[in-house]
C-alpha cells in the first residue's frame, strides 16, 4: 500500500484506486541471498553503545526502540493515527471520530478511488494497534502479529503458531486464509529481516499505552481478499533475484549500498505508486501511465464541493528528461528531508510519505537514491501533480 500523507488540518477520507495498485507490493524472503549472491543486502545492525565497567561494549538495539523507529519511517500513523508523532492523541489507537489521520477508505475498482460517488467499494477501516485486551492488539501474541505482517493473516483467524509456508493448508498457513483488508501494506513488509518484524511486535505489545477505542469492523470481500493476494497483483515471494532485466548489476564499490537501496525501495513499497508490482515487471519505478493509476485525496469525498489534491507518481527512474537523471543526491536528501520539490519550493504532495521517508539516516537516503540511479532509464513523463487550489 502507498503510504499516504494525510497530516493536514482537514480531514481527509482516501479513496484507493483499485484493490491491485493499493496492494500492489512486493516481497522478499527473509532467508534471501547476501549481496556476494544475488540476492538483497541486509539491513545494516543497529546497535548502541554499552559500557561495562572500563569496557564500550557494542549491543544489538533495543526491539522495542527498532521497532518504534520502523513504525514511524514506515508511515503507521498516517493510516492507523498519530502521523508521523508518537506523542499525538491517537497515536496508533485506529479510525476514531474526527481523527485528521485514521480515516475510512474506500477499496474497489475504478471509479473507487476517482470518483467521489462511486459504487460498489469496499470501506476498511484502520485498526487500533495499541495492546488494549478488548479492542486492540493486546489479545493477540507477538507471533500473531509477526505473521499478520509477514504473511497478511488477521491474527484473529490465525493460530499462535510457527508459519513455513505460503499455501493455503501447508506448513501452518490457513487452508482458508482470512487477510487483513487494504491498505494494510503487508505485501511489501514482507521484504524486512525477521528481527525488524519481531520489533515491530514488540513495540506494539511493549512499547505502547493501551487505548480503548473498538474501531468497526472493515468490510470485504467473501473470499477475505483471497483473490487478490496474487503473484500478479502483489509480487512475488520471494523477491526476483537480483539484478533482473529491469535493474543493472553496478561496481564491485557500489554493490553493497545499491542492494541496500533496492532492500529500502522494497519495503517501503515504493513501487506501489511508483510502478511494479516487481523488480522484474515492465515499467518499474517508471511513474504512472494511465489516470486510474493516479491518487484523488481529500475532502471532496465528503463535501463534494470541496476540493481535493490529485496525486500522480513521477518516474524514479534516471532518464534525464522524464526522470531523476539530473538530480545530484543532495537535491534527493533535501527533498526527502524536507519534503519541499527541487527547484520549486512547494510540499511534495500526497501520498508521497515523505514526513516519515525523513526519519531514514541520510546513509539510507544515499542508499535509495543510488539504487535509483542504477536502473536503466525509462522514458516516461508523468503530469505534474493537482494541488486543490489549482482545481478552481
Amino acid at each position: 500500500m502507498r503510504r499516504l500523507n494525510l497530516s493536514s488540518k482537514s480531514v481527509f477520507v482516501v479513496v484507493a484506486t483499485m484493490l491491485v495498485t493499493v496492494v500492489a507490493v512486493r516481497a522478499i524472503a527473509t532467508s534471501a541471498s547476501p549481496a556476494d549472491q544475488g540476492g538483497q543486502a541486509a539491513a545494516p545492525p543497529k546497535v548502541v553503545t554499552a559500557i561495562r565497567g572500563s569496557k564500550v561494549t557494542a549491543a544489538p538495539q533495543d526491539p522495542v526502540l527498532r521497532g518504534r523507529e520502523l513504525v514511524i519511517n514506515h508511515a503507521c500513523g498516517e493510516c492507523h493515527g498519530g502521523g508521523d508523532d508518537p506523542a499525538a492523541t491517537g497515536w496508533l489507537a485506529g479510525m476514531t471520530p474526527g481523527s485528521q489521520t485514521a480515516v475510512e477508505f474506500e477499496i474497489g475498482p475504478p471509479p473507487c478511488g476517482l470518483e467521489p460517488k462511486a459504487k460498489g467499494c469496499f470501506k476498511t477501516r484502520p485498526r487500533n494497534l495499541t495492546p488494549d485486551n478488548d479492542t486492540g492488539m493486546g489479545r493477540f501474541t507477538e507471533r500473531q502479529l509477526f505473521n499478520a505482517l509477514r504473511y497478511g493473516l488477521r491474527p484473529e483467524n490465525t493460530p499462535d503458531v510457527v508459519i513455513t509456508s505460503t499455501t493455503p493448508g501447508q506448513g501452518n498457513f490457513p487452508k482458508i486464509p482470512h487477510y487483513l483488508a487494504p491498505p494494510m501494506p503487508w505485501p511489501g513488509w514482507r521484504h524486512m529481516p525477521d528481527a525488524d518484524l519481531r520489533a515491530i511486535a514488540a513495540y506494539l505489545k511493549r512499547g505502547l499505552k493501551p487505548v480503548v477505542n473498538k474501531v468497526p469492523e472493515s468490510e470485504g470481500p467473501p473470499d477475505f481478499w483471497a483473490s487478490g493476494m496474487t503473484p500478479e497483483n502483489i509480487g512475488k515471494y520471494p523477491a526476483p533475484a537480483f539484478p533482473t532485466a529491469n535493474e543493472t548489476m553496478p561496481a564491485a564499490k557500489d554493490r553493497a549500498r545499491v542492494l541496500r537501496g533496492r532492500q529500502l525501495v522494497l519495503d517501503h513499497d515504493c513501487a506501489a505508486c511508483h510502478r511494479g508490482p516487481s523488480p522484474d515487471s515492465k515499467g518499474w519505478l517508471g511513474g504512472i501511465t494511465a489516470p486510474a493509476q493516479a491518487f484523488v485525496i481529500g475532502p471532496c469525498f465528503t463535501d463534494e464541493k470541496a476540493p481535493c489534491f490529485t496525486g500522480r507518481p513521477r518516474n524514479l527512474t534516471p532518464d534525464k528528461e522524464t526522470g531523476l537523471g539530473d538530480w545530484t543526491v543532495d537535491e534527493f536528501i533535501a527533498t526527502m528531508k524536507t519534503g519541499r520539490e527541487r527547484g520549486k519550493g512547494r510540499p511534495v504532495l500526497p501520498p508521497m510519505p515523505v514526513q516519515n521517508l525523513r526519519a531514514l539516516s541520510d546513509t539510507d537516503i544515499r542508499a535509495l537514491f543510488a539504487y535509483l540511479q542504477s536502473l536503466p532509464p525509462v522514458k516516461n513523463r508523468t503530469p505534474q501533480p493537482i494541488e486543490p487550489t489549482e482545481q478552481n
